[in-house]
């Protein structure tokens, strides 16, 4: 039976075998269909194979892979980021196919041990080899018949073992994307169930805890696109993809979804369901735990018992889903949506998932400027403390209190704790992002970017998390580092204007004055907001022309009613031209009103010429940035 496979031979290791004979076969190897399908594969064990061969095993690791194959900079972190281990994991199951299939007959064999990163060459009596060595013509006894027919039951048993290894995950697959699901219904009733079961899915699947789920914000970016699988794969970073769809028909919903490996297409499971609208919540469950338990090789258990974020009740339920749906494309519609996050907590008032919308919708409230803090963060707190007096292991809900307590209570110690536990919990890419800008306002740069290089693998086409790092970049005075952010950012999202507003902020902090110009004149154009009349002053101020700096800065304190000018972006512009004595009461306005950007004090070059004062230091003590 081992013929089959290929026999080894006591043949010494790879350094008394020709480098000739590995490289021979590394190349048949790296020509089959397995590998020449994959340059990244190939890529990586040629290097591996190429090092070992040259001498330098002893100093292949973890860290000279990410840069030499994968291109990640020099602040590459192994240890928070597991490209590596992934990819060394499933090239050590395509060896093992390989040497099953189409390399039956290759004289060398190359493995990698596990937890090891030098291959190992072997020589191999090739199966075509012992086939064909020649045997006397006889008659078999009928003992050796049975033993015959034994072997070819075996060999039936191996060629089944391989196909079934091929359709289902050899070893626990980590990683996986949720794609909007499709609405089929034949109106626009089906979009909110649609979104929102995408949500829920999603989140059901981060909370298993091994698995790196892509956040909502990267696969949103497939909606509506006719992208090839495989495509997504590489864009996310992911082994699998889930898709699906949703089509309603009166009370009856039916929801199709399905897994598909990225790498080749394989349909990986599916399954489609049938019920009453009401039931969408149990089925996502089923979902979440059908996927959770093929990912880890058969393995089927809760994804987290009990489910405490979801709900039975079906008319919460469905409030939920249209509350998000609101939220989600809406801005305009965000205080219907907190109406309805209400009402689906009248119908069960231990909905934590609701509890966790409605926090959501009063930031983003407040973010647009429709809410101060004093209106928006007790409704936020108290609905944050309730998600996890009922589920005390919720890291979403753990992760948006921490941000809370250290941006508007400035208690750093408490926050940074609950941050940390956080994060212990599973909390996703948003907590990361905004730990990691947390900790650059304190100047803790280095752990800053280990924060955002764990949010990027999460949410890889996300714009949040890239925005923090532009600014953890930029307060730690790296603009070159600041402006590649900024460029990549303005490749994915040509539309935005604060891109190329915060590219024509560094221009001036450099003072590169002609190029702030060009970038802060465009975005008053594109956006006409007192923020843009503050940066056209202090190009303005960049180029001497301090009047005119001036009457854009009068200009941006008396807006319309429905705008809003923010204290700390006046103060800069006050510090640009040397008007100390307003831009430190604009500081002062800015720490009365709970600005977030009061926390950039510590760090914002803008404010370099008020660090020696007095008045400066103590707002410092006052924000929580001083011990």
């Amino acid at each position: 039976m081992e013929a089959r496979r290929g026999a080894e031979t006591d043949a010494p290791p790879h350094a008394e075998l020709q480098p000739a004979q590995v490289r021979a076969c590394l190349e048949n190897l790296l020509s089959s269909p397995a590998f020449s399908g994959s340059p990244r594969r190939a890529q990586l064990l040629r290097y591996l194979v190429e090092r070992t061969l040259a001498g330098d095993g002893e100093r292949i690791n973890e860290y000279a892979i990410g840069l030499d194959v994968f291109g990640k900079p020099a602040s590459f972190d192994p240890r928070l980021e597991s490209i590596v281990r992934t990819e060394l994991a499933r090239l050590r199951q395509k060896l093992r196919d390989y040497y099953v299939q189409d390399g039956l007959n290759d004289a060398v064999q190359i493995d990698i041990p596990p937890r090891s990163y030098v291959p190992g060459f072997r020589l191999r009596e090739p199966a075509a080899t012992l086939a064909a060595t020649p045997r006397p013509p006889s008659v078999l006894p009928r003992r050796q018949w049975w033993i015959v027919s034994a072997a070819i039951l075996a060999l039936a048993v191996i060629a089944l073992t391989i196909w079934l290894l091929r359709s289902t995950p050899a070893h626990p697959l980590n990683s996986v994307a949720v794609l909007p699901f499709v609405n089929l219904s034949p109106d626009h009733r089906g979009d909110y169930l649609a979104d929102g079961i995408t949500e829920e899915l999603t989140n059901n699947l981060a909370q298993s805890g091994k698995l790196r789920v892509v956040a909502r914000t990267s696969a949103w970016l497939f909606k509506g696109k006719a992208a090839d699988i495989r495509e997504i794969g590489r864009r996310l970073n992911v082994e699998n993809a889930v898709e699906g769809s949703i089509e309603s028909e009166g009370d009856q919903i039916r929801i199709t979804a399905q897994m598909n490996r990225t790498s080749d297409g394989y349909h990986v499971w599916s399954r489609s369901y049938k019920a009453s609208a009401g039931d969408t919540a149990a089925i996502e469950d089923e979902i979440a735990q059908s996927i959770i338990a093929v990912m880890r090789g058969g393995e089927r258990k809760a994804v987290r018992p009990p489910i405490l974020d979801s709900t039975k009740n079906p008319e919460a339920h469905d409030l939920y889903l249209r509350a998000y749906e609101l939220a989600l494309h809406h801005p305009d519609s965000y205080r219907q949506s907190v109406a309805l996050f209400q009402q689906a907590l009248r119908a069960d008032p231990a909905y934590v998932n609701a509890y966790i919308g409605l926090a959501r919708v009063h930031i983003s409230l407040l973010h647009v400027t429709q809410e101060t803090p004093q209106q928006a963060i007790p409704p936020t707190r108290a609905a944050l403390e309730k998600a996890l007096q009922l589920d005390p292991s919720c890291g979403e809900a753990r992760g948006m209190l921490a941000d809370l307590i250290a941006t508007y209570d400035w208690n750093w110690p408490l926050a940074e704790s609950q941050f940390r536990q956080a994060l212990a919990e599973g909390a996703q890419s948003t907590t990361h992002s905004f730990y990691g800008l947390l900790l650059a306002t304190r100047g803790r740069f280095r752990e800053a970017q280990a924060q955002f290089r764990v949010a990027e693998d999460l949410d890889p086409l996300g714009f949040g998390p890239r925005f923090n790092q532009f600014f953890a970049f930029y307060l730690e005075r790296n603009y070159s580092e600041a402006k590649r952010v900024l460029q990549a950012l303005r490749e994915m999202n040509p539309d935005r204007w604060d891109v190329p507003f915060m590219r024509g902020i560094v221009a001036v902090t450099e003072q590169d004055c002609a190029a702030a110009n060009n970038e802060l004149e465009w975005c008053a154009r594109k956006f006409p907001a007192p923020v843009t009349k503050i940066g056209l002053a202090l190009a303005a101020a960049c180029n001497g022309q301090r009047g005119q700096a001036r009457s854009y800065l009068a200009e941006a304190s008396t807006p319309d009613k429905a705008a809003y000018t923010s204290p700390y972006q006046l103060a800069l512009g006050y510090a640009a031209l040397g008007d100390e004595e307003t831009a430190l009461a604009q500081l002062q306005k800015s720490a009365d009103a709970k600005e977030m950007q009061i926390l950039y004090l510590k760090c914002d070059p803008g404010l370099d010429a008020l660090r020696s004062d007095p008045r400066f230091i103590a707002l410092e003590k006052r924000v929580g940035l001083l011990d």
